[in-house]
């Protein structure tokens, strides 16, 4: 079984999934190091073959790194723009996420449900970032394109902009009752 994280940049989704993890003591896995690991640099794959080759990627890493975990329980961190690229970057992309959106073990993490909020949180959290290289307007036009899309997704929402132990605690619960009964936080 895979619990997904997925979010916005700077939404609180990997140190999130680490504290659940070790509370839960399960592993946890994060799409954007795995492609690290396999690829190199992001930044650096983007400038060189362009966004779309990267989403392609990094799709064909998530399935593969599905097929490595098989059944196992496993935290599964998606990347940023994981849930926003083009439909038809490959055959199997529009599936994937429709699954991923409806599967119950889906947390949407994002520190505020309103725009204005949410951007002033996460373009802090991105350009205290260094490695990321970014300017506040790139984040931005990012949060901007991508904010309705993963506030309209049909799974459990959860507020990342407080106190961590209860965020923790809160989908620790859940992930262990299995239940569905709305969303987290607030």
């Amino acid at each position: 079984m895979i619990i997904h994280f997925i979010g916005l940049g700077g939404s609180g989704k990997t140190t999130v999934a680490k504290l659940v993890s070790t509370r839960m003591v399960i592993p946890s896995f994060d799409l954007d190091e795995y492609f690290v690991e396999k690829l190199g640099n992001i930044s650096q794959f983007i400038n060189k073959y362009g966004y779309d080759a990267y989403a392609k990627r990094n799709v064909e890493l998530y399935i593969q790194l599905k097929k490595i975990i098989g059944d196992k329980q496993v935290i599964l961190v998606c990347s940023s723009g994981f849930m926003a690229y083009c439909s038809g970057i490959t055959p199997e992309y529009l599936q994937l996420i429709r699954d991923i959106e409806n599967d119950i073990y889906t947390f949407l993490l994002m520190p505020a449900f309103d725009l204005n909020e949410c951007s002033k949180i996460i373009i802090k959290r991105q350009l205290s970032r260094l490695y990321l290289n970014t300017t506040a307007k790139k984040e931005e036009m990012k949060l901007k394109k991508r904010f309705d899309l993963y506030n309209n997704l049909n799974c459990r929402k959860v507020l990342t902009y407080g106190n961590l132990d209860e965020i923790v605690q809160n989908i620790s619960f859940i992930i262990l009752t299995d239940c569905r009964i709305g969303d987290v936080g607030n």
